[in-house]
């Protein structure tokens, strides 16, 4: 970690048999609009953890009794490490508690010379957890988050114990459409235009959040991330494959063992019901929950039923995560 105040020690776990690929793509420059990339974490347990594709912001609040094993948290689209604000200090009850800013998203480095496509950030994924020393955790995802905890699964299924799934990206959601309608990187200034605050505000307004206002200090968490250097791109990087990537995602669902909690809000506009309940039923080990009062994102909107069911879920494997 690039801190003067580090992740407590733990005993080294075996690496992986071979470093992460990733794809190349030009180099691009930066853009008009661009601000620098955000350096100070929005909570006091941020750190940044220096990995080759660049610098990955981390916050890692340790378990406050012993601890039952870790979970690391992976956000939405265009979300960050903010999104579980409401959850991180809750779960820490029991479980020592990471939550990432996933590369090219929120506080962490948006490189540009390398593939945003799903396994290729599932691969950097698994290259946080053994640059934090990691073996075997929890994974709680959100929308696209979802989507990478799952790929994670596929590829390391040692290293995943139990997975709860939010609101997950699949196959038939709006979300996949819509975010494989944006335009090419090469539109990457476009998004730095004054128009698309407001515009971004309105959409989660009305499609993703059901219970929670989406006030200025709210769009403000989306928008400085998307407008430092690299994120409109990364943004756009994502989307352009996001549909074909679920398809691949989609046909390996069956090969999941890992146990499964999967929540919806029945607000959400962005992934439908039926979406999400196909997902569940293709998955070997998994149940599916439904939130009344929330939309895309339950952890939000309803925090205190998602961190006690979530609590529940992962104290209740029966070979818990290693402890950190």
């Amino acid at each position: 970690m690039t801190t003067a105040d580090p992740l407590p020690d733990r005993a080294p776990q075996p690496s992986r048999s071979k470093q992460p690929s990733y794809t190349e793509q030009p180099g691009q420059t930066e853009q008009p609009g661009q601000t620098e990339q955000p350096s100070a974490s929005w909570h006091p347990g941020g750190r940044y953890l220096a990995l080759p594709f660049g610098r990955v912001h981390v916050v890692h609040v340790p378990a406050r009794t012993a601890a039952k094993g870790a979970i690391v948290m992976l956000h939405g689209y265009l979300q960050s490490s903010w999104a579980w604000r409401h959850n991180i200090d809750a779960l820490a009850e029991q479980f020592a508690v990471y939550a990432v800013c996933v590369p090219g998203f929120g506080w962490s480095d948006k490189p540009q010379a390398v593939s945003y496509r799903l396994v290729a950030q599932a691969e950097r994924l698994l290259a946080v957890l053994d640059g934090l020393e990691l073996g075997r955790v929890h994974l709680v995802g959100n929308s696209l988050g979802a989507a990478l905890a799952l790929q994670i699964a596929l590829l390391a299924p040692a290293r995943v114990d139990r997975l709860v799934l939010v609101n997950p990206a699949g196959m038939g959601a709006h979300l996949a459409s819509l975010v494989a309608t944006l335009p090419h990187e090469a539109a990457a200034p476009l998004l730095a235009l004054p128009g698309v605050g407001a515009v971004l505000q309105l959409a989660l307004r009305h499609g993703a959040y059901a219970g929670l206002a989406v006030d200025t200090a709210v769009l403000a968490r989306f928008l400085t991330p998307l407008r430092s250097r690299g994120g409109a791109r990364a943004a756009l990087a994502v989307a352009r494959y996001f549909n074909r990537d679920l398809a691949a995602l989609d046909s390996r669902l069956a090969d999941v063992g890992a146990e499964t909690l999967v929540v919806w809000g029945r607000g959400d506009r962005v992934v439908p019901l039926a979406s999400v309940e196909r997902l569940t039923a293709r998955l070997a080990n998994a149940r599916l929950e439904l939130y009344d009062c929330s939309g895309h994102c339950p952890m939000e909107e309803e925090p205190a039923r998602f961190n006690r069911e979530t609590l529940t879920f992962f104290s209740a494997s029966p070979a818990p995560s290693e402890d950190p």
